[in-house]
């Protein structure tokens, strides 16, 4: 049945919100702009994923918790009411292990869940066993916008395999309603109808333009195909359940 309004919670578990540390948020001002758009369209939650990449600049999780709290510091004196947790979207790395024991990123809100990231070109094998390995430590990979990477979208049957793995899987909001074009969009309602998602996530960069926390297309559409009770896990349940 079709949720005429928003639902009570929706959490964004992929988002670009912090300041000048990545190719997301430029400025505070930017931040704050992203934070009251994605108050308007429902979120009531948001996991700030920079990126980790080896041999680039990346902020540190003490880096991540101070600029999270001068955010909610901001957020407050705007007079918006949004919770923020700490993570990182990581380019996965053959030094993974090692950095992670390390406390070189960030787990979801200091869980053992890892927003994991691969290169769009990357063979299945490769992945399977990089979330694999990821698995071994203890640790449970969430895999960020599968609909990117070709092995998947060129063969369903992998993303059935990951998934039957105990992988967690995470898709964009605007890919769903067609961002990427109609061959991902076909990829990514065949997942949602098997149920194989596990989270919705906006992957926002900026305030305005294409890549926003804007996701209340997605979420009508959401909820006009597929069960309620399914789309309240991908969009706050799962969230709750395992990550907050």
């Amino acid at each position: 049945m079709f949720k005429k309004k928003l639902p009570p919670f929706i959490v964004d578990i992929h988002c670009h919100i912090l300041p000048g540390v990545d190719d997301g948020s430029r400025n505070m001002s930017e931040t704050i702009a992203m934070l009251k758009l994605a108050k308007r369209c429902g979120i009531t939650h948001i996991f700030a994923t920079p990126h980790y990449k080896t041999g680039h600049r990346n902020v540190s999780p003490k880096g991540i918790e101070r600029l999270t709290m001068r955010v909610l510091d901001e957020a407050e004196k705007q007079g918006i009411d949004i919770d923020i947790a700490s993570g990182n979207e990581v380019l996965f790395f053959s030094e993974f292990d090692d950095y992670f024991e390390h406390g070189c990123f960030c787990g979801m809100n200091d869980q053992d869940f890892v927003l994991v990231e691969f290169l769009p070109e990357d063979r299945f094998e490769y992945i399977k066993n990089a979330l694999d390995m990821i698995q071994g430590l203890g640790i449970t990979p969430i895999l960020a916008h599968i609909e990117r990477y070709n092995c998947f979208v060129e063969c369903f049957e992998n993303a059935r395999i990951i998934h039957n793995m105990g992988v967690q899987i995470q898709v964009n909001a605007a890919d769903v309603t067609g961002f990427m074009g109609r061959r991902v969009k076909r990829f990514l309602h065949k997942m949602l109808k098997e149920q194989l998602v596990d989270y919705i996530g906006s992957d926002a960069h900026r305030s305005r333009g294409r890549r926003t926390p804007d996701i209340r297309k997605c979420v009508k559409r959401l909820y006009r195909k597929y069960p309620a009770k399914y789309v309240d896990r991908i969009l706050y349940k799962n969230a709750f359940k395992y990550l907050l």
